[in-house]
């Protein structure tokens, strides 16, 4: 058993109470890099569920999770994660009931102007986007997940996983099994309400939001093309003698 199927084992058997986790049975798969929601209900959840001490676990938290695109700020610091806390694995976690699903465009730029900000003033053409709005859980998370498979910047053999916490009672639940290689498409944008049991991600290309983006792969550089050829010299002049 890998660490976060250990993780998730654990956390379920332990019903609501701590989880117990031989940490030291998984020495060469940590620390662990999650990505959270700002949410302070989970502070006490953290990284208590996942059976972790604070010295394996590197904390990232944005509001409700989201990212935005392959390059964002959130993939850099997750990148950089790897690459300082020397990070063997991600995880995405989001958590139920979050308020980013359940506010839409309209409430926020109500709650903007109650705070003195119009909508004429934001050299922002799509909030919903800017902001990272999103109507459900699950799809969010599988959002976040295809953006990080297809980073640039993500090394491809990263396993990067999809998590869902029960807010009340700190259950995790799969969303997507990074250790799962498989060739199924992220369809994130207009993604259903509910989503099936995902036990695999894409190594293929993913869209969302009108982006499609390829995944991190050795290619070969395209050979430039050949120079053509020089041209053909001009026929020497011959010089005719007097006599000739």
């Amino acid at each position: 058993m890998r660490l976060l199927e250990a993780i998730v084992a654990a956390n379920n058997a332990a019903a609501g109470r701590p989880s117990r986790l031989d940490v030291r049975a998984y020495a060469n798969s940590l620390p662990l890099a999650a990505l959270t929601c700002i949410d302070p209900r989970l502070n006490r959840l953290f990284p208590g569920a996942l059976g972790l001490g604070d010295e394996d676990f590197i904390w990232l938290r944005n509001a409700g999770n989201v990212i935005t695109s392959p390059t964002s700020s959130t993939v850099r610091s997750l990148a950089m994660s790897l690459y300082l806390k020397d990070c063997k694995e991600i995880a995405v976690i989001g958590h139920t009931d979050c308020r980013m699903a359940k506010v839409g465009v309209n409430d926020l730029l109500d709650r903007m102007q109650a705070q003195g900000i119009s909508r004429g003033t934001l050299p922002i053409p799509n909030l919903h986007e800017f902001f990272g709005l999103f109507s459900s859980e699950k799809p969010n998370v599988l959002k976040a997940v295809g953006f990080l498979r297809t980073s640039p910047v993500i090394p491809h053999e990263t396993p990067i996983h999809g998590l869902l916490i029960d807010s009340a009672s700190g259950r995790l639940e799969w969303v997507i099994n990074g250790y799962e290689a498989g060739g199924m498409p992220l369809e994130t944008h207009g993604a259903p309400e509910e989503l099936p049991h995902v036990a695999t991600y894409t190594v293929g290309p993913v869209k969302s939001l009108g982006i499609h983006v390829e995944p991190l792969a050795a290619r070969e550089r395209p050979k430039p093309p050949e120079p053509p050829p020089p041209p053909p010299p001009p026929p020497a002049k011959r010089i005719r003698g007097r006599n000739g």
